[in-house]
């Protein structure tokens, strides 16, 4: 991590920088922002998911900016990054200090792992039945 900026709503960003030389001297320049949030039992439609959701993760939701550029030469991989991240910041900040971030990107989260949650449950579901079905059919011929 490179740096944390408190942001006027109370959030923290973290900026990280993940550079790297990948061949001879060409680097990977790596930039990545992210907000970590915890979000309380009363941000998700049930204590089920919410459960779910304590014992499969962190205990956070995250708000992530992921930015790279491949094949810098050496001598350019500073001023790179510099741009990258003075760019999101201009860009972006604005945004992520708002009042209400926070409340959005906690609601847009959850909803979004809620589902995830929802689609593993079907498909661990349909795979059961689907076992199930072949120790039924198993030693049956068919023609």
């Amino acid at each position: 991590m490179v740096e944390k900026l408190q942001l006027p709503n109370g959030l923290v960003l973290e900026i990280w920088n993940y550079s790297r030389k990948i061949a001879g001297d060409r680097w990977l320049v790596g930039f990545l922002a992210q907000i970590a949030v915890t979000p309380s039992r009363g941000d998700f439609s049930s204590d089920v998911y919410y459960e779910h959701f304590l014992t499969k993760s962190d205990g956070y939701l995250y708000y992530r900016y992921r930015k790279e550029r491949t094949f810098v030469p050496e001598g350019e991989v500073e001023e790179i990054y510099r741009k990258i991240r003075e760019n999101f910041l201009q860009a972006v900040l604005p945004y992520l200090s708002r009042p209400d971030f926070k409340r959005q990107l906690i609601q847009t989260e959850v909803a979004l792992y809620e589902k995830r949650v929802d689609w593993d449950l079907y498909l661990e579901e349909k795979k059961r039945e689907e076992e199930e079905l072949e120790k039924l059919y198993k030693d049956r011929e068919f023609f």
